[in-house]
């Protein structure tokens, strides 16, 4: 049986047992493509459609790394930023004193800032200004660099700061120096009504959202109620018009792939030598988690990765059910993208699935 026949059979496991109603994969060998496919629904309710390798994901926080941390190394490539300067220094909203005043981009990216790691913005703030003056005024849950916690927020605070630096808007930014230098029409944020279509679906309204908001959901009435399709599933990255660092980009799993190529040294160049080293590398030692800029390293045997790939390989996930690994030992890229949370979100053990996927990926 060939890698792309084992790996539909268990993906299609999973869709009959109803873990996620459709996916899409990808398995390289740098820029040779191993095995490719799409299988089940990219869209249960309002309609149904099937989906295919063409099919747009909501990301999720495979936002950070491929928008947030790529943009950070980028711009300080043109020395527009210093990934060790103060996030004060490009957000004057941070107007903060003591440790927080502290707190470096390097810090956010690599989610050992102190932050917590989940506000619902949305019931606080209104807009990216409200937003970053309502976070200036929150307490730290512990000083900088002590330990790492992963936090939406830094990556919220960090993709605030690039703009301000760069004096445009993340999405603009995304795609004057990411998906235009790299021919990518499939990756953005805001797809809109007019690639609908083509966007899988996630969930009717906000479960988990409003279980982690506790007592402050009870005051909020923007919850959504409607099928999420075509717009950020992340209600805080909603509150910021579907564009922020930590959540809000779409794509195919053939642009999340020509993007990794970048973050592994064959692709066009996008990232010098130096700033590639930085994705590959922890820089969180003794503090928890192995992070480097915008990954988790698979240091550790539970992380989604698996056993399989070496210990220098590293990626991400995203809420919605979607994955990127990159080993560079064995030069691979594994891409996984489901829309688990359609048309409602349920509890399941989405990393146990990853593991299994990686592990008959990696085989042959």
């Amino acid at each position: 049986m060939t890698r792309a026949a084992r790996l539909a059979d268990f993906l299609e496991s999973h869709i009959r047992t109803g873990d996620f109603p459709g996916a899409s994969y990808l398995v390289a060998e740098e820029k040779r493509i191993l095995a490719e496919g799409a299988l089940g629904s990219a869209v249960l309710r309002p309609e149904r459609i099937a989906a295919t390798t063409g099919t747009l994901y909501d990301l999720a926080s495979l936002t950070k790394p491929l928008a947030g941390a790529l943009l950070a190394a980028l711009l300080e490539s043109e020395r527009i930023v210093g990934l060790d300067d103060p996030l004060s220094r490009h957000l004057s909203d941070w107007s903060r004193q003591g440790a927080a005043a502290g707190i470096t981009l390097t810090d956010l990216l690599t989610h050992r800032s102190g932050l917590p790691a989940w506000y619902p913005l949305y019931i606080h703030a209104t807009d990216r200004p409200s937003c970053a003056g309502w976070l200036s005024r929150q307490p730290l849950e512990r000083p900088p660099r002590t330990r790492v916690v992963y936090s939406d927020p830094g990556y919220i605070l960090l993709g605030l700061a690039l703009e301000r630096a760069a004096g445009a808007r993340l999405d603009r930014l995304f795609a004057e120096r990411v998906t235009r230098p790299l021919g990518l029409a499939d990756l953005m944020f805001r797809p809109g009504p007019v690639l609908r279509s083509r966007t899988a679906a996630t969930e009717a309204g906000n479960l988990k959202e409003r279980l982690l908001a506790g007592p402050e959901a009870d005051r909020y009435n923007g919850w959504r109620t409607e099928v999420a399709w075509g717009e950020a599933h992340d209600l805080n990255a909603r509150m910021l018009e579907g564009v922020s660092a930590h959540a809000g980009l779409f794509g195919t799993a053939r642009a999340v792939h020509s993007v990794a190529q970048e973050f592994l040294g064959c692709g066009s160049g996008l990232l010098d030598e130096r700033s590639r080293a930085l994705f590959g590398t922890s820089l969180t030692a003794g503090i928890g988690q192995d992070r480097s800029l915008g990954f988790l390293l698979a240091t550790e045997p539970d992380v989604s990765a698996g056993g399989t790939m070496s210990r220098g390989s590293f990626g991400h996930t995203g809420f919605t059910g979607t994955s990127l690994w990159i080993d560079p030992e064995a030069r691979r890229i594994y891409v996984l993208l489901t829309n688990r949370v359609h048309p409602e979100f349920k509890e399941i053990d989405m990393n146990a699935i990853r593991r299994g996927f990686h592990e008959l990926a990696t085989a042959g």
